[in-house]
């Protein structure tokens, strides 16, 4: 299925979609979900009652004669960057919108909270090669530049190599970033799964799978159909009635073993559907990273 973007205004049409979605709560529960560095020195007040006093600095005391504790705000300064899926098979959609359409939702709303929290913000969309590589840096000037990326249709179709894609994130993001890996992972290549453990034990990695209800389940209301290999020529004649419990299975077992590699490596994993809005399930998963990490 051919991408096909409005033509008219798309980064401004984008940016509205985001704002919607991204609620007072999604962001709040964004900043608790994400810690940051350390913590950096924001002042001194005076000492209360219900105050440790160990808290108490005693040098800065006697120079004002009353008792001071120093106080110390969060130094965030987090990293962020999205790895997104812009291959082919991003290119389908059963519902209002393609996969990746969703996918661009997705991460311009999760851009859209980093900015509002100061932090920095990064993308490479890849197919079987990086496409289009933007190092992360702070500020509304570069969240836009990440909506000129996500909406500019001449960079999404081809091959998919999350290898390689993984391994160009390796060699150019700094450790102890924040990766956000957006793809429907298939047609994975072997040996992906070494380097989800790579780049999980360099960095704080978040797996978004995008699916169409479709890549789920087939219709079993129709008669034969002619599905085609997303990365070739390859075309088939099929009865999804008579495979269709076979299919879904299969699908349940692949995205579990996903799901499980993931896991081990020590990362997030969370599976999203086109047919549903991506908002509740992103706020859970913040706020089990919360209750994790506290």
């Amino acid at each position: 299925m051919a991408f096909k973007l409005k033509v008219k205004n798309l980064v401004t049409q984008l940016d509205i979609v985001t704002k919607g979605f991204t609620t007072s709560k999604m962001t709040g529960n964004y900043k608790s979900a994400f810690k940051g560095s350390g913590l950096e020195f924001d002042g001194f007040r005076k000492y209360m009652p219900e105050d440790d006093s160990s808290l108490i600095d005693w040098k800065a005391s006697v120079r004002t004669n009353g008792l001071l504790i120093k106080e110390f705000k969060e130094e965030r300064n987090l990293n962020i960057y999205f790895l997104f899926d812009v291959s082919t098979s991003m290119l389908f959609g059963s519902t209002e919108r393609l996969k990746n359409q969703y996918g661009a939702e997705l991460i311009a709303s999760l851009s859209y909270a980093s900015m509002q929290n100061d932090d920095s913000i990064g993308i490479g969309m890849f197919n079987d090669k990086i496409v289009r590589g933007i190092k992360p840096q702070s500020g509304e000037k570069q969240y836009y530049f990440l909506l000129g990326a996500l909406t500019n249709s001449k960079l999404y179709g081809g091959r998919y190599d999350l290898n390689k894609a993984l391994d160009f994130t390796l060699q150019f993001l700094e450790g102890s970033s924040l990766l956000f890996i957006v793809s429907d992972f298939i047609g994975l290549q072997k040996g992906w799964e070494k380097y989800i453990k790579k780049v999980s034990a360099k960095f704080d990695v978040i797996a978004l799978m995008v699916r169409d209800p479709r890549d789920r389940e087939l219709p079993e209301d129709v008669g034969d159909v002619v599905v085609e290999d997303p990365y070739g020529s390859e075309k088939l004649s099929l009865h999804p009635k008579s495979i269709s419990k076979k299919y879904s299975k299969y699908v349940k077992k692949q995205e579990y073993q996903l799901e499980e590699v993931f896991k081990k490596a020590g990362s997030e994993f969370l599976s999203l559907s086109t047919d549903k809005d991506f908002v509740n399930p992103l706020i859970k998963m913040f706020a089990r990273r919360e209750q994790k990490f506290r």
